[in-house]
């Protein structure tokens, strides 16, 4: 047995595929490409696919990562050509990597991911920061998710604007993605009253697969 890694961007109509319906969609992309997956053992068998992190409904990404766990060793560069054809539009594969076998799983080795956020209208730089300033100075920020309270400051690990002179119209945010604690850049920007144009994710960050 191998272990594919790939790295995608998820971007136009594609933003708004769900996170079962993206590994559907994988599914699919890899059977019509005749790649030999991998299935789980039970009544149920599934093919043995992982993402990274689920991404939220509406975001786009440049750093999609899916781990699948394939039958037969795959020639890279033949696997890319045999998959171009079967994207979808808004999926595009940057990468095609195998990796180890022993590898702990991505979601494991997940620590935080990072976004850019378009803002919907451009504000004055200052009162930006002020904002960005009021919202890290605070010691807890208590949210609601699924009707419980939680404290969204601990999730927010960097904050800033990106360029402007007078006015700027772009944010960059670092936040928590460890397994039960992670940020959501929508709450962060409903707290603070902004409305975003668009969300990109642009990394996600990973300890060593030795810790």
């Amino acid at each position: 047995m191998h272990r594919i890694r790939f790295t995608f961007s998820k971007f136009g109509k594609a933003r708004w595929i769900g996170n079962l319906d993206l590994h559907r969609t994988w599914a699919r992309i890899l059977r019509r490409a005749g790649v030999p997956i991998a299935y789980s053992q039970g009544f149920n068998p599934q093919p043995k696919m992982q993402l990274a992190s689920a991404l939220p409904l509406g975001i786009t990404s440049e750093c999609e990562i899916l781990d699948v766990w394939v039958l037969n060793e795959i020639l890279v560069d033949i696997l890319m050509k045999q998959l171009e054809v079967e994207l979808p539009v808004g999926i595009k594969i940057l990468e095609i990597e195998e990796v180890d076998l022993k590898q702990k799983s991505l979601q494991s080795r997940l620590r935080a991911a990072e976004y850019v956020i378009e803002l919907k209208d451009h504000l004055d730089t200052a009162l930006l920061q002020g904002m960005i300033d009021d919202l890290l100075g605070m010691e807890t920020v208590i949210r609601k998710r699924r009707g419980k309270d939680y404290d969204m400051r601990p999730l927010i690990e960097f904050m800033n604007i990106i360029g402007g002179d007078n006015a700027t119209g772009k944010i960059f945010v670092r936040l928590s993605a460890y397994p039960g604690a992670t940020g959501r850049p929508s709450e962060v920007l409903d707290h603070m009253g902004i409305i975003a144009k668009n969300i990109n994710r642009k990394g996600l960050l990973f300890v060593d697969n030795d810790d």
